[in-house]
């Protein structure tokens, strides 16, 4: 039994053997690169199917022999792993290069076996390639640019001129390059740093100046010969692209009422350059007016450049005037080259009126404090006579609240309306005028029509004119004679409350406007001498009510907090040192209105006498700076 189980062992283990020897693969080449022709060459890797050295052990001799026709650098091979074998060399090989990769005769795989599939490989440079250039592809270049191109080898001269060229768009011949040499190619390799580098480096500009602002391309041709081996050409173009930048202007510029109106006497005139001068050119231009002293440019104080792309005048200027910008002689830009529209200069100019204004000092809100001679400021140019008591072309009114939840709204129309714009249905605008049609092109190019909801300017809508409870002001300081063309007046706000202003102008829509229509300008002001301060706690709050003239509490004074939708939450009166505790949790989901981030809106009052209105003051939640 034992001798029997003995016999069977030794013959599985036969078995086994003799698998496992017909089981092993003969090894093949996978992969060897490169093949064909490569412009840049640094190493060769020959990629093995099977393991064909010992694990471990990478000092083994190199299983394939590198000949190469032409000078190659130095190199040597090394296995990188039990597959991988890699030649590296000490340098890039250079253009017009052919090599051949063969397996030697006296190397085997460590199976024993020998390679089977293809064992020779080979690969070549090609004609000499642009590695690198500069200006980098897509710059703006000069008339007369040069091009330095760093090549993968030397390359013979005779077929670069024959083969690399310019195209410049708009000019059907092709324009030869011309190799530059000499001090110039030497100045600019030092300039670089390259003169250790400077075999592989050549400098080349196009046989003819390139016209301004147009786009051009330098083409490295096919046809381009390898200096080690003229044999070798390259056979795949090389293409940049470049613009050729502007001609070197001046352009004068000022700002107007409409394209065809003389320049804002309240704007500055400006002078660009389309390259930059010198500083002292630039402090030369002079603003001559028809008679009086010549006026300087003026610069930024803290604007020390050397070189200068703009200047502009003083303002304001005198109106309705006439001028004349005049230049130096012979400006010319950093680069050398002279102004391409000198005969535009000098170059007449004028001034007309200053556009009409009527700003207010705070909008849209604004604080005053209470009193008898409590005035709104506001400035006005060249519309004083809109506002007279007998024009009727404009108005100044005012609506004067006092209720919190009015209060409210209109503090967030105001909001809305300011310097924004509104749907022409919310506008008041006649059912015709809500939609434009506008004519749309689809994927197919098919043309549909597309209605989108037309926009107003709020400087064109009205809040007051058709609104209840509105008075018409009379301004006292434009009664009587001719206004000043250009002053600041007071709109008499005696009453404390919240008070919404508006102005309306013809001028000033004439001016400013794109249709005949009077313009509008408002602001909501709170005339008040009290002062709400809140904080608002995770279970109670505080709100703290001073007078604005003294900062003293004002005690019994009535206290409310609404939610932004004017729905009231709490009520209450202060204790005598001013203060008044909100004993309940403020939800903060009352604060989420989708007209603007308001907060808590918090209220005080405090009678003034039997017969006065009461003082009324408010402050947000949201507010962070004080009385914003």
């Amino acid at each position: 039994m034992h001798r029997l189980s003995h016999v069977l062992r030794r013959a599985c283990m036969a078995v086994f053997a003799a698998g496992a020897t017909t089981g092993v693969l003969a090894a093949t080449v996978t992969s060897a690169s490169p093949q064909g022709e490569v412009a840049q060459v640094r190493q060769v890797v020959v990629k093995f199917s099977e393991p064909v050295v010992p694990l471990g052990d990478l000092r083994q001799p190199d299983p394939f022999a590198l000949a190469c026709a032409g000078p190659v650098p130095r190199g040597a091979g090394r296995w990188s792993s039990d597959r991988v074998w890699v030649h590296d060399f000490e340098g890039p090989v250079p253009p017009g290069t052919r090599c051949t990769l063969k397996a030697r005769g006296d190397w085997k795989p460590v199976t024993g076996r020998a390679l089977t599939g293809p064992t020779t490989f080979s690969f070549s440079t090609g004609g000499p390639a642009v590695a690198d250039i500069s200006p980098y592809e897509g710059a703006h270049i000069e008339e007369d640019q040069h091009f330095l191109l760093r090549l993968t080898g030397p390359a013979v001269e005779s077929t670069v001129v024959s083969n690399a060229r310019c195209e410049i768009e708009g000019i059907g011949e092709r324009v030869p390059v011309r190799i530059v040499t000499g001090p110039l190619r030497d100045e600019v390799l030092k300039a670089r740093r390259l003169q250790k580098e400077a075999a592989q480096w050549l400098l080349v500009t196009c046989q003819r100046p390139l016209p301004p602002a147009t786009p051009m391309r330098l083409v490295w041709g096919a046809g381009i010969a390898a200096q080690a081996n003229p044999q070798v050409l390259t056979r795949t173009e090389q293409r940049y692209d470049f613009r050729v930048r502007a001609p070197f202007t001046a352009e004068f510029s000022c700002e107007r009422e409409r394209a065809e109106s003389p320049c804002m006497p309240i704007r500055p005139m400006v002078l660009r350059f389309s390259a930059p001068v010198p500083r002292a050119t630039a402090e030369a231009v002079r603003l001559q007016p028809a008679s009086g002293v010549a006026l300087r440019p003026v610069f930024d104080r803290d604007d020390k450049a050397a070189e200068v792309s703009e200047l502009r005048f003083p303002t304001p200027l005198p109106e309705s005037a006439s001028f004349t910008v005049e230049l130096p002689r012979e400006v010319k830009d950093a680069a050398g080259r002279g102004l391409a529209n000198a005969a535009g200069f000098p170059l007449r100019v004028a001034t007309g009126e200053a556009p009409p204004i009527a700003k207010f000092a705070a909008a849209p809100f604004g604080v005053v404090e209470r009193g008898a001679e409590a005035m709104l400021p506001v400035t006005l140019r060249h519309v004083q006579g809109d506002l007279r008591p007998a024009a009727s072309s404009g108005a100044v009114r005012v609506k004067t609240l006092r209720n919190d939840a009015e209060i409210l709204a209109w503090y967030t129309r105001l909001a809305r309306y300011h310097e924004s714009s509104v749907p022409a249905q919310e506008a008041g605008r006649p059912a015709s005028e809500w939609y434009e049609v506008e004519q749309v092109k689809d994927a197919k190019g098919r043309t549909r029509e597309v209605r989108r909801m037309r926009s107003v300017s709020t400087r064109e809508v009205s809040l007051l004119t058709s609104a209840p409870d509105v008075q018409r002001l009379d301004l006292p300081q434009l009664q009587g004679g001719d206004p000043r063309p250009f002053e600041v007046v007071g709109i008499p706000l005696p009453q404390p409350g919240y008070h919404v202003v508006e102005i309306e102008s013809q001028r000033l829509g004439a001016s400013l406007l794109d249709r005949k229509a009077p313009m509008y300008v408002r602001t909501g002001v709170l005339v008040t001498n009290l002062g709400v301060h809140f904080k608002l706690g995770r279970e109670t709050s505080l709100v703290f009510v001073t007078t604005l003239d003294r900062g003293k509490p004002v005690p019994d004074a009535e206290v409310a907090v609404h939610d932004c939708r004017g729905n009231r939450l709490w009520s209450g009166r202060t204790d005598a040192q001013g203060l008044a505790k909100v004993e309940q949790v403020l939800d903060a989901r009352h604060v989420d209105c989708d007209s603007a981030d308001l907060g808590y809106f918090v209220s005080a009052r405090k009678a003034l006498s039997a017969q006065g209105a009461p003082d009324v003051a408010f402050v947000f939640s949201s507010w962070q700076r004080g009385i914003e």
